[in-house]
């Protein structure tokens, strides 16, 4: 990566004292001599819903693969917990983009979720495990949709299910990438409403890789910003929301600017 680093723009960032359920410290990613990603640090406390934003092209889905442990990273670590990644990955659920199935796809909603539960597809559910599995779909707005196939469900619905199966392991660290991309306005809609309980909430941290304006004024807490692999900006929304440096978000109206940002 041989340009110059973009200048750092300073938000408000959590308190360094909270317990910090995602630590990142110095991450850089090189795929044949090419700097994907490099020098990234910040952290996450628990309870906090941050969007990671940012260009095409800006290493969004080279750190969220860092963090799935899909990755190797080159340097630097992260950290859930206090503890290495490697250590940790049970303490982290996921939503992907949404995907589609075939319609002669057999499985049904409960079957994905229990399958997160035991690490492996199930012949059988047992009781226990449907409960775990409806339980989850109640938090989501789901639990009608727990016997149903799952090549028969709309986009917003298949995103419920998808939000139940990373929540079932009751994660430290919820990761959701891109996660209303493919569904229509009203699931969209819906499923927004559910990331912004999700938001509110004090006991699950969440870090949502988004290049939707609506979803970073809905949900975020704080906004982590990449650009040509590099953090530029890490702060709270109202600091980075509208700022014309940030072109992924500079279209977007502020929600207030009593703090903006100073540029190094």
């Amino acid at each position: 990566m041989s340009e110059a680093a973009p200048a750092t723009l300073k938000g408000t960032v959590p308190d360094p004292s909270l317990p910090r359920v995602l630590d990142v410290v110095n991450l850089g990613v090189d795929v044949d001599d090419r700097t994907l990603i490099d020098g990234i640090t910040f952290y996450i406390p628990k309870g906090e819903f941050v969007c990671l934003c940012g260009p095409n092209g800006a290493g969004k889905s080279t750190f969220l693969k860092s963090t799935l442990g899909l990755m190797k990273r080159t340097r630097g670590e992260i950290k859930v917990n206090g503890k290495p990644l490697e250590e940790a990955r049970g303490a982290i659920g996921y939503v992907p983009q949404r995907k589609t199935f075939a319609q002669d796809f057999p499985a049904t909603a409960v079957e994905l979720i229990v399958a997160n539960l035991r690490g492996k597809w199930p012949l059988r559910v047992h009781a226990d495990e449907r409960e775990k599995a409806r339980l989850a779909l109640v938090k989501t707005g789901g639990e009608k949709l727990i016997d149903k196939p799952l090549a028969g469900l709309s986009g917003g619905e298949t995103q419920r299910v998808f939000l139940a199966r990373a929540m079932v392991t009751q994660p430290e660290l919820l990761v959701l990438d891109e996660p209303t991309a493919g569904v229509d306005v009203k699931g969209r809609a819906e499923f927004l409403e559910l990331l912004a309980g999700i938001s509110k909430s004090d006991h699950i941290a969440a870090i949502l890789v988004t290049h939707n304006v609506a979803a970073v004024t809905r949900t975020a807490e704080r906004i982590v910003y990449l650009e040509a692999g590099r953090l530029v900006a890490w702060g709270l929304p109202d600091e980075l929301l509208g700022h014309d440096r940030l072109t992924a978000l500079a279209f977007a109206p502020p929600q207030d600017h009593k703090a903006a940002p100073d540029e190094d």
